[in-house]
């Protein structure tokens, strides 16, 4: 996360800003020795003056025994910090810990592209997302930001010229405006329009539209562009945004709450804005109220927590209160970790640094693993002692950006190993989820209400892969680690694959029995994954990290679907049943198809027997488009004639099917149907029996002529 300036925001294709009210410079990307930038107007400013000098008034109303801190000789303004945060899915998970409903963010996207293309990087290399699922999960990101609720900011609405908003609020910016291609400035801005439309009709009926300000702009960040009319209507642009952030700024509610402004002069330390010896990165609580006093900005009785609590709502710090492991040591320079934090993550860079290790570069870029010995290295132009960094891993580990594998992170060791999720970038292939032999559950879905949340973002994802990690019977060496999937050994020949899909986790179960002949085997590890109930799992942790990283959704409902073989439609499994409860049945108007429960269920619930399934790779066919290609295609599958195998077996059980399921002859009849095994006229013919016993006979009767499938 990098300081920038206004204009070099547009510069990313898509990227993200966080502004801050508070007593600290911009300095402008690119010169070290530029002058700060004040983007807020003289009446902005006088505001603020007029709210400080109220706040000396009210400290001295409540007996404050100390004077006015010392101000520093340079002019008293209000400044922004322009904070870049990298682009990559990657990086989303290290941002937890400095998002805030105090900031306000700009997601800048790329004006010229049509949201469903691929992203172009700058290196030519096409991603493998496209602008919209990129803006999706930027929007998912600061949909999660919590309010704080200390010193009375706890509000989570502001309105805006008339339109209620939601916090934090998300600045819509176009760039790469120079390469919309228009006639003249009329079709331009009309094309500019259209654009923003677009965005608006994809993300309006999305929970998170409600943090959206549409600013209508777009910028010409092309650095080659220095004509006077293109740096003119550069200027222009930068007015117009500087005036949305005030009225926004104005706004927000922690700006009218009253606090001591020696508070804010306490960043400026942290900040290294006094040149004090005793600042480093990180700092004790000893350390920081021996700061503090030592610059006259303390107060007798002054709750030290509160102060450093209010400090981190602002993204200043990063002070784990809660955590009772984490809450003695404070990180004061934000830019230093998010540096720390992401030199983990830079693998491309790690390899570059470290060309010498090329075989374990290789394997952290594959496995997601990395030494402690790795880190070591990485770390040491850091000049972390032992416990800082110790602080850091756990602070990694406390918002999910890493876990140590089980058994191999030791005291005093310097061979413990640790996955990292997010630093992957290599999709499974078949034969990297599935061996030889292997028997396949169905898969079912978790999602939540899409009214509260419609997209699952990386972040979700990876603090879920974290959080499996921490049971100790799914951390393991068997573990394997993928972008959007992961495979964890959850017992003795039990896979489960999870993969994240837009808006679900997929869940699925792979079975390796000592003899794959034998169906007692499969049966008995099937009984061990209904044992283990690793759905119930999934959902607990999902649970624990909504709770945990967005905690107004912590009540949101989490629902159980299923996929319908032929549409594809995820079926609740509750409200997709069919009345006898038996079979699904498809809600989708084009479709209808109805399928057994026990197909679809049979790995998962433990009051559904198993079932001799045969796994089936191939898609499921839809009907033909008229019952007459229906009919031909049907006693095409008829020349082939059941097997004598199949035959003998329908003989023997027959009295036994019959009995079982005469009272579930009509959905088994639409069942075989729509996977078209019988034909119309068959259905017909079974269901105009009188009773349910007859129906069941008949069909008895007809399913040898139906072929082989």
């Amino acid at each position: 996360m990098a300081e920038t300036g206004l204009r070099d925001v547009a510069n990313d294709t898509i990227g993200q800003a966080i502004l801050h009210m508070k007593t600290t410079e911009i300095a402008e990307l690119g010169s070290t020795n530029s002058s700060s930038r004040y983007i807020f107007d003289s009446g902005l400013v006088q505001r603020y003056e007029e709210v400080r000098r109220n706040l000396f008034k009210i400290q001295a109303t409540n007996n404050n025994a100390v004077s006015e801190p010392k101000m520093s000789n340079q002019r008293h303004k209000l400044y922004a910090v322009f904070c870049d945060f990298g682009d990559q899915a990657e990086y989303h998970v290290t941002h937890q810990p400095f998002m805030s409903c105090n900031s306000i963010y700009v997601l800048v996207f790329n004006i010229a592209e049509q949201l469903d293309d691929v992203i172009q990087r700058r290196n030519n290399l096409k991603s493998d997302m496209t602008y919209l699922s990129r803006m999706q999960e930027w929007l998912a990101s600061v949909h999660g930001c919590q309010p704080h609720h200390g010193h009375g900011i706890g509000n989570k609405e502001i309105t805006i010229d008339g339109n209620t908003y939601e916090l934090p609020i998300v600045i819509m910016i176009g760039s790469h405006a120079d390469r919309i291609e228009a006639s003249d400035e009329q079709e331009r801005n009309r094309k500019i329009r259209e654009a923003y439309k677009s965005v608006a009709l994809q993300f309006d009926d999305k929970a998170f539209s409600r943090h959206i300000y549409y600013s209508n702009l777009a910028i010409n960040g092309n650095p080659r562009h220095k004509r006077k009319a293109t740096k003119q209507l550069r200027d222009k642009i930068c007015k117009e945004l500087c005036q949305i952030f005030g009225s926004i700024a104005q706004k927000l509610p922690f700006m009218s709450v009253d606090i001591p402004v020696r508070w804010y002069e306490i960043i400026e330390v942290f900040r290294g804005k006094k040149n004090d010896d005793m600042m480093k990165p990180i700092l004790t609580k000893a350390q920081i109220k021996q700061l503090i006093d030592k610059h006259q900005l303390g107060k007798e009785g002054e709750n030290l927590d509160e102060v450093l609590s209010y400090l981190h709502s602002l993204g200043q710090i990063v002070y784990c209160q809660q955590d009772t492991n984490l809450s003695n040591m404070i990180v004061c320079n934000i830019d230093w970790l998010i540096e720390v934090f992401c030199s983990l993550i830079r693998i491309s860079e790690l390899q570059s640094s470290y060309g010498g290790d090329w075989v374990e570069y290789e394997q952290i870029r594959s496995t997601g693993r990395i030494s402690d010995r790795y880190i070591r290295k990485v770390w040491d132009k850091f000049n972390l002692n032992e416990n800082e960094r110790k602080y850091v891993l756990s602070l990694m580990a406390h918002y999910d950006i890493l876990c140590p594998l089980r058994e191999t992170v030791r005291k005093d060791s310097d061979n413990g190993i640790y996955l990292i999720p997010c630093i992957l970038d290599v999709q499974p292939t078949k034969t990297d989820l599935y061996q030889e032999d292997c028997v396949k559950s169905q898969n079912i879905y978790i999602e939540f209400d899409k009214d509260k949340l419609p997209y699952i973002s990386y972040n979700i994802f990876y603090c879920l892969i974290v959080e499996c990690l921490k049971n100790p019977e799914w951390n393991n060496d068997i573990v394997k680690l993928y972008q959007s999937c992961a495979v964890f050994r959850i017992s003795t020949g039990i896979n489960l694959i999870i993969d994240k899909l837009p808006s679900a986790i997929g869940l699925q179960l792979v079975y390796y029995p000592p003899n794959s002949q034998q169906k007692s085997d499969t049966e008995k590890l099937i009984m061990r994954a209904k044992e283990i109930n690793p759905r119930s799992s999934i959902e607990r942790y999902m649970r624990r990290i909504i709770g945990k990283w967005m905690s107004y959704l912590k009540d949101i409902k989490m629902i159980v679907s299923v996929k319908c073989p032929r549409c594809g439609k995820f079926l609740d499994i509750e409200n997709g049943l069919g009345h006898d409860q038996s079979f699904f049945q498809c809600d989708n108007i084009d479709c209808s198809r109805s399928w057994s429960l026990s197909y679809q269920l049979q790995y998962w619930l433990k009051d559904i027997p198993v079932e001799t399934i045969p796994n089936d790779d191939k898609e499921d066919n839809p009907l033909p488009l008229n019952r007459q290609q229906s009919e031909m295609r049907i006693y095409s599958y008829m020349k082939a004639a059941m097997s004598q195998g199949h035959k003998k077996r329908l003989q023997i059980h027959r009295s036994f099917i019959i009995e079982q399921c005469e009272s579930s002859v009509r959905p088994i009849c639409d069942h075989l149907f729509s996977r078209e095994i019988i034909s119309y006229y068959q259905k017909e013919t079974i269901l105009s029996q009188s009773i349910n016993y007859d129906k069941m006979s008949k069909l008895l009767d007809i399913l040898p002529q139906c072929g082989s499938r």
